[in-house]
């Protein structure tokens, strides 16, 4: 009779975790059939167009197939991940990028609602629901780029990173390092998120286990990131500017061996001694100089040394001037001798003052153009020092804008361009595209830019000749010039594909008057910080289990937003794919389940 009970125990036992597994299955089924469906309604407004920078991932994916790169700068700034995401559907066809961004929108919903259920069901649904009803969430998937991307891949990350919260050992940090990693090749300035391993150590465990948790995020993390530079420092050679980080793989050397048992621990900790010591005598022999503990610092981080402030200082608040210091009066010699006295500024009669107060992208370029002259590091920090507040107040305002003023908004017709007209006060334009400089008219630039182009174009690498560079020939005329005609037939090819591809998508037209709607929706969505403000009051007065889980993934969304902030101007595109982590602080804090009280008399 025993054994009839316990076999039946068993069996109930079972068929109670079968249905808990049917229902926890159906369940994301139907939430990703409904995210879906969602998709699909918002893509009879909007259907999915181009991105920002899109057509600089398309290049960036074809030259992922060269063995000489012709534009390096798209591989020094794009990541090989997001290159394949945009490149791949298109090689397919517009509407496999469609169902491409589709699948992406339903599994990073589907992800959060895994992340959710941390906290109970009801902060599930609230988390799901919010996400589903977020327009600019949803007007994100419909642009094929790497902000959709990141989108999906922060989502699952979110997943990794919680299970190795809520069930701590070196596996699960191990894989939440590896996605990690990922995240920076998709966005390299993902990589700010290598302050993530420090979370292992608020996790509840002895400190040597902890430690352990900590050098196995931080070895996948760099073992992911680092391998694309070495591959690329490999493939492409000294034709790109992508050299892996010392620091960084130095640092996931020392700690490698408190990943394995004891006896393997004593054996790569001998091996690594080894290797330091020939480093330090291979040091002396050369007779390098050694850096400051900083250097190495930032190098482990990936911090970008030098002049990281200089487009914040010259373009966004505009406090570079030759009145800074030493060197920021060189630059101003070296600008007149270089640039000022050259086209198209000597046309366009762009003035010293100009060049430092106009903000213009096209001059800024050229700008950076002289490095090899002049100490950009050095003017940028005289520029900091000059005018501190100004500068610590322009950060502050940019991360507010992207925390409360940025939406997300689908494309609308420009209401100076409707079928290919102009629509201004002047009707079809004349004298309105025309400028006159000490007497002379030129084309007016366009952008309200100071120039028709950059003086120093982009930097072309060449298979056949020597070189390949514009030249420029009047104040509008400036051609890119060959030394050899087949690299020239080269790079004709080369921008016909990226073209092919790049108008593959839309697959139809917006409806325009419903796009607007839309964008007013998600005008009225409320921002990330009314998340993040709900969620802190929520969790200091109900105080829900689990809190580091929420806490961890919000962190990090902050950190990805912060570091934006500090060099680039405010764009709802880089709070968009993180701002679910504050959507989910705020069902939990609202929502999640309490701590378990102790029972009386215990």
């Amino acid at each position: 009779m025993d054994v009839v009970s316990a076999n039946g125990a068993r069996t109930a036992s079972r068929w109670q975790a079968f249905e808990a597994w049917v229902g926890t299955r159906g369940s994301a089924i139907a939430l990703f059939v409904l995210t879906l469906a969602v998709f699909a309604v918002e893509s009879v407004v909007l259907p999915v167009h181009p991105g920002r920078d899109m057509g600089r991932y398309i290049q960036t994916f074809q030259q992922l197939a060269y063995q000489v790169s012709i534009v390096p700068s798209d591989l020094n700034t794009r990541g090989p991940l997001a290159a394949l995401g945009v490149g791949v559907p298109l090689s397919i066809g517009g509407w496999a990028a469609e169902i491409w961004l589709a699948l992406l929108y339903a599994s990073s919903i589907l992800a959060w609602g895994v992340v959710a259920m941390t906290f109970g069901k009801r902060a599930a649904l609230l988390t799901t629901g919010l996400l589903l009803v977020y327009p600019g969430y949803g007007i994100l998937f419909h642009a094929l780029a790497s902000d959709s991307l990141f989108a999906a891949a922060f989502a699952g990350w979110a997943v990794l990173l919680t299970r190795a919260i809520m069930r701590p050992s070196v596996s699960p940090f191990l894989y939440a390092g590896l996605g990690m990693g990922a995240l920076v090749l998709v966005r390299p300035a993902n990589q700010v998120l290598i302050v993530v391993a420090l979370v292992p150590l608020l996790v509840s465990g002895p400190w040597r286990e902890r430690l352990r948790w900590v050098a196995a995020f931080f070895v996948g993390a760099v073992a992911v990131a680092q391998s694309w530079r070495i591959y690329a420092a490999w493939r492409y050679d000294d034709s790109v500017a992508l050299r892996p980080s010392s620091a960084a793989l130095v640092v996931a050397l020392v700690l490698l061996p408190l990943l394995f048992s004891p006896p393997w621990r004593r054996r790569l900790a001998v091996g690594v001694a080894a290797l330091a010591v020939a480093g330090i005598a291979a040091v002396a022999v050369r007779g390098v100089t050694l850096q400051s503990p900083t250097y190495y610092l930032r190098g482990v981080a990936q911090v970008p040394q030098g002049n990281v402030y200089l487009f914040r200082a010259f373009e966004m608040q505009r406090i570079v001037s030759p009145q800074n210091g030493p060197a920021s009066r060189k630059m101003a010699r070296v600008v007149q001798r270089r640039l000022l006295d050259e086209e198209p500024y000597r046309s366009y009669g762009v003035t010293l003052d100009e060049f430092f107060s106009s903000g213009s992208d096209r001059i800024f370029g050229d700008l950076t153009s002289l490095s090899g002259e002049v100490d950009l590091n050095a003017v940028t920090n005289e520029a900091i020092r000059k005018h501190p507040r100004a500068f610590a107040s322009g950060i502050a305002r940019t991360l507010w804008d992207m925390l409360w003023t940025k939406r997300v908004y689908g494309p609308e017709p420009s209401s100076t361009d409707v079928g290919g007209a102009r629509t201004g006060a002047g009707g079809g334009g004349g004298d309105e595209d025309v400028i006159v400089v000490n007497g002379k008219k030129l084309p007016r630039p366009t952008g309200g830019q100071p120039l028709p182009a950059s003086r120093v174009g982009l930097v072309i690498n060449t298979l056949y000749g020597k070189s390949a560079q514009e030249i420029w020939r009047s104040a509008t005329e400036h051609p890119l010039v060959f030394d050899d005609p087949r690299d020239a037939r080269r790079y004709a090819n080369f921008n016909a594909e990226t073209s092919r591809l790049t108008d593959r998508i839309p697959t139809r037209g917006a409806r325009e008057a419903l796009v607007h709607r839309l964008n007013q929706t998600s005008h009225g969505f409320p921002p990330a910080v009314v998340w993040l403000l709900l969620g802190l009051v929520g969790f200091a007065l109900r105080r829900p289990r689990h809190a580091l889980v929420a806490f961890a993934l919000t962190g990090a969304g902050l950190v990805v937003i912060a570091s934006t902030a500090l060099v680039a101007f405010a764009v709802a595109e880089y709070t968009a794919p993180v701002s679910p982590a504050f959507i989910l602080l705020a069902a939990a804090g609202l929502l999640g389940g309490h701590p378990r009280r102790p029972l009386r008399g215990s």
